[in-house]
């Protein structure tokens, strides 16, 4: 059933048992309850039964791995809270357990071709495992050992022209995208951008890199107290909203408002007309943000495939002498979303809209922003998520409480003569 019209034309049935093939191609899982809700008999001999089949990477892969796959071990029954708290239980197999294949060898090999060579997405397709984060729409461009930061790193505090350090200079390269929503989550990730090379640890970041530093994700929490990443808050108000990135702020050492507007990337839809209050008071849910003290900018009209292949290539140099994009550990909502995210069948340069995407295109919108003049400041070292025109040859810096360490006070002087 790929939508509720399907689902019209049982409703009011009594169905003691439904038997599904490929329940992760429903994208979403409403359709997959309300089906269920016409599970009744009038025998009370008969007990119904819900039996389904499922691959990982589907269109639902991520509502079949958060409600049922990450709640139990398998072959475990448990009371599941997504069914209503039924009982349920999942079990694992792949294609050697289909007594039916003549031959499984033959099977395997064509599947793994069909794979492209990809070791994860075969890890997911041919050997049933859900947890493969590089067998997405992002491929093996996303990696753990490459682009995941420590929790505990902290924006890097550059000095202004007279060596001080305040808060404006320490905001003065960070951004924020941001997507709202109430039926979906609404987020904000804080990002910036690098200006000198940086050693953390001993992850290399390359000048004119990405770092998502921090974010606020709200979304419907299941009873287990586990987040629902592709369901929103109903509950959720522009006031509540803005209070919550006002912590975000606070969380990383601002006091106030004091990343420019400019760089303060919503979703365009923040900045659609919804009604009329004058030509200098238009009813606009940024309005609404503005009233609370918080100054957002629409995201810029441009190719989703373009952002998102600006995502892609930023995640792949990430550990090289290249500028890359770099997640700290943080940013849960992007760990936990961005291996679910799939490509479009219709349209294999872009992502299924129906995906858990949201702080994902809060990503897109700062990178696409910083791209375009208008978000810049009026100065030689611009912006831009490809600094073609940078230097190669610095020497990376070390960072301590995300403050430059510099060397003695000898070795200083020295170079000063």
């Amino acid at each position: 059933m790929d939508a509720g019209d399907a689902f019209n034309k049982i409703q009011g049935e009594d169905l003691s048992h439904i038997f599904w093939d490929e329940l992760g191609q429903e994208a979403d899982p409403q359709v997959v309850l309300r089906a269920r809700s016409s599970m009744r008999t009038t025998d009370p001999t008969v007990v119904p039964k819900f039996i389904a089949t499922a691959n990982p990477l589907g269109p639902g892969s991520w509502w079949i791995r958060d409600y049922l796959v990450t709640k139990a071990m398998p072959n475990r029954i448990f009371n599941c809270e997504f069914f209503g708290a039924q009982p349920a239980v999942w079990v694992k197999s792949t294609l050697r357990d289909n007594p039916y294949l003549s031959n499984p060898d033959q099977y395997e090999q064509e599947l793994r071709a069909s794979c492209f060579g990809d070791e994860s997405k075969i890890a997911a397709e041919v050997l049933g495992e859900w947890g493969q984060i590089t067998a997405g729409f992002f491929g093996s461009c996303l990696s753990v050992e490459r682009s995941m930061l420590p929790g505990d790193f902290e924006i890097p505090w550059y000095p202004d022209k007279s060596g001080s350090f305040t808060e404006k200079t320490k905001a003065h390269w960070c951004w924020i995208g941001g997507d709202w929503g109430t039926a979906s989550p609404a987020c904000v990730v804080l990002m910036c951008q690098i200006q000198e090379p940086m050693m953390i640890g001993e992850v290399h970041i390359a000048r004119g890199s990405w770092v998502c530093v921090d974010e606020e994700y709200v979304c419907s929490v299941q009873p287990d107290g586990s987040k629902e990443w592709n369901r929103g808050d109903r509950s959720l108000t522009a006031p509540q909203f803005v209070e919550r990135v006002k912590k975000l702020y606070m969380r990383n050492g601002f006091t106030n408002w004091v990343i420019p507007h400019r760089r303060v990337i919503m979703d365009s839809a923040v900045t659609a007309q919804l009604g009329f209050g004058g030509h200098s008071d238009p009813v606009t849910l940024s309005t609404e943000f503005k009233k609370y003290g918080w100054q957002v900018t629409g995201s810029p009209k441009s190719s989703r495939a373009v952002g998102w292949q600006l995502m892609k290539s930023l995640l792949y140099q990430a550990g090289s002498e290249e500028p890359g994009l770099y997640i700290s550990e943080r940013c849960e909502s992007l760990w936990a979303t961005l291996p679910y995210c799939i490509s479009d069948d219709r349209n294999p340069e872009d992502m299924e809209k129906s995906a858990p995407d949201h702080s994902a295109d809060a990503v897109r919108y700062v990178l696409t922003a910083a791209n375009q003049g208008q978000h810049s400041y009026r100065q030689s070292q611009r912006s831009a998520a490809h600094p073609l025109m940078w230097a190669k040859d610095e020497t990376p810096r070390r960072y301590i409480g995300g403050v430059r360490t510099y060397g003695s006070l000898q070795s200083r002087q020295l170079n000063r003569r």
